[in-house]
């Protein structure tokens, strides 16, 4: 048997093992054993004044008791380090200009609370989460076709080019699949660049300048580039601003949020904006092209 002598002491070597195995234990921390909660899908919930429920919320902000615990896209399993009842928050997001890696929290809507019971391994499920537009939300425009009328105008073609309303087969990533009523824009074959404007029937005005979100939304079904635009006027002039590049949509509609705050912050009080979506056909492009446009809506705070 080995032993081992320091300031007096003698241990054995089997003892002295036990003693570090003993202390190497004490060192390992119990892992946590995590909840899980399941978001699968999100509705939003209108009044007539606010037009349809057609929406692409794509992602939510995730809070519990407060505690941001992510920005998650939908559906998801979000594990927490909470068992028991809970708060739990939802905030929706949505992709900024189409944009699969840029969501931004949409903040026209209200901020959903709900009581969650967790338990340590297991999946909780949410159902579906309903979402609703703040009080003091302006719906300034809102523009669905199923009247047969239309406050989307053609504003400038070309000869041959045309736009109506008719009914078209509709679905958002195999959501709200039937059919529906939209704008129709036909570019006429021709063997030059061509475009269609394509504008609200009304200038905007009244509008918030000091920096909150101003959100224009609608969904696009395009072989073609389109050109998203305002015409700003105000006390300084009038003045064409290119704002968003729409690229074609292969085939299949898909919903854009665009924020117009950046070109509408400190302007002078008196501005007003015309809205306008433009079709390109490029010159080497030689066939007729079809467009089709639906579910516009234009909201700010008030």
């Amino acid at each position: 048997m080995l032993y081992f002598r320091s300031m007096g002491f003698r241990i054995m070597m089997p003892a002295l093992a036990l003693l570090m195995a003993i202390v190497s234990g004490c060192d390992k921390e119990i892992e946590p054993i995590p909840a899980y909660i399941k978001i699968d899908s999100v509705s939003v919930i209108t009044t007539p004044a606010q037009g349809n429920p057609i929406h692409e919320i794509s992602a939510v902000n995730v809070y519990v008791d407060e505690q941001f615990m992510g920005l998650f896209e939908i559906p998801c399993t979000i594990p927490v380090l909470f068992s028991g009842k809970h708060k739990l928050s939802i905030i929706p997001s949505v992709r900024l200009n189409g944009a699969l890696n840029q969501h931004v929290i949409h903040r026209l809507f209200n901020r959903t609370d709900t009581t969650i019971d967790l338990a340590e391994g297991k999946v909780t499920e949410t159902g579906n989460i309903n979402l609703t537009y703040k009080n003091n939300t302006e719906f300034a425009w809102l523009e669905d076709f199923e009247d047969n009328n239309s406050s989307l105008v053609r504003w400038f073609s070309s000869a041959g080019d045309t736009s109506y309303i008719t009914t078209e087969p509709f679905s958002l990533n195999g959501r709200y699949a039937g059919n529906t009523r939209c704008m129709k824009v036909v570019i006429s074959t021709a063997d030059t660049a061509k475009t269609v404007d394509m504008a609200s029937f009304k200038y905007f005005g009244s509008l918030p300048l000091m920096g909150t979100d101003i959100m224009f939304e609608f969904d696009i079904k395009t072989p073609v580039p389109v050109q998203m635009a305002m015409i700003r006027k105000n006390s300084s002039g009038k003045l064409y601003l290119p704002y968003v590049y729409v690229y074609e949509t292969g085939g299949e509609w898909k919903r854009f949020y665009i924020n117009l705050i950046y070109e509408l912050y400190n302007q002078p009080g008196d501005t007003e904006i015309q809205l306008m979506l433009s079709p390109i056909k490029a010159a080497e492009i030689k066939t007729s092209q079809e467009i089709f446009i639906d579910n516009i809506r234009f909201s700010y705070p008030k």
